[in-house]
């Protein structure tokens, strides 16, 4: 049984993440290994890092800035990873809060066309969709479960970056951590945002600024590496090879990313080595 949990907590920066603030985010990277110096893609807008972490590319190559009709023309020219997981046997599925039906109807075109098999969109809290999310897991024994946690991202926008309801809105997001984290008993676990926010205009993330780019990253599950901190530069486009190598796929050609192979100790998957 193969099956990677991807954790996006949207708009979430690494210097909210504390002892005192999400304590489950924080003992998860502190046990296995976090990416202290991990970025997202420019612009650091969420369509923009979401179609690079679905397709492996960046934003130069991709051209999914903004959302519209055109990500479907495009998508047919590229290698996304769902579809990738799909040839393989794999499902994908995404578990998101709460939608209106048109946004649901634009979400759900766009992710069948990448190859998503299932999308949920229940709750608003961060902690409901991780109860939604236990859910599918359940169901889905194996492949890519993708869980959207969107709750810092309209704090953020409404009020802030590091307002108090921002930072009240991260220690939601830590209670939907806590609800996934045992899932790294037997599964790959990321826990990445999309983008910072905050480091020009304090309501804003895409205008080109390090605290913008800067993303928490951290990997949990079987044969990741024990209290490790990779100190070196990572990249959100690092991500899907990695999820690649752990289901024990080929990295597609043309991915921009490489496989993490230094966050693994044991290495059981032989697509990590050759990664």
């Amino acid at each position: 049984m193969r099956r990677v949990i991807v954790v996006l907590t949207d708009g979430l920066r690494p210097d909210a993440v504390t002892p005192s603030r999400m304590p489950s985010l924080r003992a998860l990277a502190d046990e296995y290994t976090q990416a202290v110096h991990a970025k997202t893609v420019r612009p650091s807008t969420t369509v923009a890092a979401l179609a690079s972490l679905a397709t492996g590319v960046a934003p130069e190559s991709h051209g999914l800035i903004e959302p519209g009709l055109g990500f479907l023309a495009r998508l047919g020219r590229l290698r996304p990873l769902a579809r990738e997981v799909a040839q393989a046997g794999f499902q994908s599925q995404v578990v998101a809060s709460s939608l209106s039906s048109v946004e649901r109807g634009i979400v759900w075109a766009v992710a069948s066309a990448a190859g998503v098999s299932q999308f949920v969109s229940r709750g608003r809290r961060a902690r409901d969709v991780a109860d939604s999310a236990l859910g599918a897991a359940s169901d889905q024994p194996e492949g890519v479960l993708f869980v959207y946690l969107n709750d810092c991202d309209r704090a953020g926008h409404a009020h802030g970056w590091m307002s108090a309801e921002y930072l009240a809105a991260a220690a939601e997001l830590d209670a939907a951590v806590g609800v996934l984290a045992p899932l790294a008993e037997r599964d790959l676990v990321l826990v990445l945002a999309d983008h910072g926010g905050g480091g020009v205009t304090p309501n804003d993330h895409h205008e080109p600024h390090a605290v913008n780019d800067a993303i928490p990253l951290v990997l949990a599950g079987p044969d990741v590496a024990r209290r490790r901190r990779l100190t070196r530069p990572v990249s959100i486009l690092d991500v899907p090879p990695t999820m690649c190598a752990w289901l024990g796929l080929d990295v597609p050609p043309g991915y921009e990313g490489r496989v993490l192979k230094d966050a693994f100790a044991g290495a059981r998957r032989p697509a990590l080595v050759a990664g």
